[in-house]
């Protein structure tokens, strides 16, 4: 779950009551158009035969749903598929239920979302500038915790969540509060942790009490690091060469920005819940969309080339997820994966585009080669992207690696002379202009096509 600036970590933000749960997903449900089941069928299957999918698929209109399946493996070791019943680590698609939270105290008369931060944490610095709602819309300028070079560290160490916030309290603010949008999970880390003070109750009990009870979502909760979830996938993160279990990670790091697991089907519900103001007035529901241009209270605001939609990605080790909802076709376009290296953006939009009719281009399969002296020879060296910003080639034990600044490394797999894939990102790296043996020049070519220059 990455937010920085940094360009390697930029988080493209956008952004119901049914059986199907009930249903065996061995084969597609036909409850829709069968030319649109045949292109996402086959769509999701090209993914898949790329070892880029594994979960399931949810498409709906209105109350129909037009396409639900599942795909690979839940627990590779023992064979076990993924079916309708198997829960996925949501990350970041946490952050519409807690910003749901915070609404539902604020109508109750709990609290006020212009009520300042620091009426609840008055020892957090410039507290009294930061309101909730700046928090809710990723406003209030206060770090996100992976700013922190060594968060990776942390969060396989026994920390709480209010150590978390401790540490983002010793970083400098990025901006005055309101001054503009950053993505921040630390804001979203601290609305949790109001919604814990103001109900007298844990996260987790307040989102099964006052969110997953009413709302019937009975395959929805709160991951913590000792409970067992029945049924919850195994998370893995693939590579070109293999995949392996992810790492470890405390839940207690990104708590209520990223710690909720749940089904498509129950996403699905709590969408349709969300958007039929069955828990909160319609003035309310309204001021979720139109609190702000790009991110509401909770979900992301996207405009897919003339059409509005609102959802949220979400990214855990070993886990992705991606919920959208198109209001004015009511379309409800969700997956969640159990592997890490799921092409989260491009398969949202793709998605997107084939229920709305439109031709989308199948993956291919990418045929690495062997990694020789010659191009690393080529390729290594420290490339600019700007100022305190660099990108530095490495080789270790005969693999190439790329590491921005204050960032951790990733491994760059060789499918041409001068062309390397990532193993989680939505781009190729590509070299070029080759001079007296270097290459000059590093272009991202994909979902980022940032260019850097070689400065030695």
């Amino acid at each position: 779950m990455s937010s920085s600036s940094k360009i390697i970590f930029i988080l493209l933000l956008w952004c119901g009551i049914s059986s199907v749960e009930k249903v065996n997903h061995s084969d597609v449900l036909l409850m829709g158009n069968d030319l649109l089941i045949s292109k996402v069928d086959t769509y999701i299957r090209a993914w898949e035969a790329n070892n880029k999918f594994s979960g399931n698929v949810l498409i709906a209109k209105g109350d129909e749903v037009l396409f639900s399946k599942s795909y690979g493996l839940a627990y590779c070791a023992f064979d076990i598929e993924n079916t309708a019943q198997t829960k996925f680590l949501i990350g970041s698609v946490t952050k519409p239920f807690t910003a749901y939270g915070i609404l539902l105290l604020e109508n109750r008369g709990k609290l006020s979302i212009t009520d300042k931060l620091s009426k609840y944490f008055p020892d957090f610095p410039n507290a009294e500038n930061v309101s909730i709602k700046h928090l809710l819309l990723h406003q209030s300028g206060i770090r996100d915790y992976h700013y922190f070079s060594n968060w990776r560290a942390l969060s396989q160490t026994d920390l709480t969540p209010t150590d978390v916030i401790q540490q983002v309290a010793e970083a400098p603010y990025q901006f005055e509060p309101g001054e503009r949008f950053s993505y921040t999970n630390s804001g979203y880390i601290l609305l949790g942790l109001i919604i814990e003070q103001v109900s007298g109750l844990s996260f987790e009990a307040f989102m099964e009490k006052e969110i997953c009870e009413p709302l019937q979502l009975e395959n929805t909760g709160v991951i913590n690091n000792k409970k067992v979830v029945k049924n919850l996938a195994v998370g893995y993160t693939t590579s070109p060469l293999e995949t392996v279990k992810a790492d470890y990670i405390n839940y207690n790091q990104p708590f209520s920005s990223g710690n909720m697991y749940s089904t498509t089907a129950d996403l699905w519900r709590f969408t349709q819940a969300v958007m039929s103001s069955k828990l909160l007035p319609k003035e309310k529901t309204k001021e979720i969309f139109t609190s702000a241009e790009f991110y509401g209270y909770g979900w992301g605001i996207r405009n897919f080339d003339g059409t509005k939609a609102y959802g949220h990605h979400g990214g855990m080790n070993g886990f992705i997820g991606s919920i959208t909802f198109v209001p004015d076709e009511e379309y409800f376009i969700c997956f969640l994966t159990n592997d890490d290296n799921t092409p989260k953006y491009s398969i949202a939009v793709d998605l997107l585009k084939i229920v709305q009719g439109k031709a989308v281009t199948l993956p291919t399969k990418t045929e690495l080669i062997e990694l020789t002296e010659t191009m690393c020879e080529n390729v290594l060296g420290d490339y600019l992207v700007k100022p305190g910003d660099t990108l530095h080639i490495f080789e270790e034990e005969e693999r190439i690696y790329l590491q921005e600044t204050g960032q951790v490394k990733h491994e760059l797999f060789p499918f041409d002379q001068h062309k390397f894939a990532f193993s989680v990102f939505e781009f190729n790296a590509e070299f070029s202009d080759l001079i007296d043996g270097k290459t000059e020049t590093l272009k991202f070519v994909g979902k980022s096509n940032v260019i850097a220059k070689r400065i030695n």
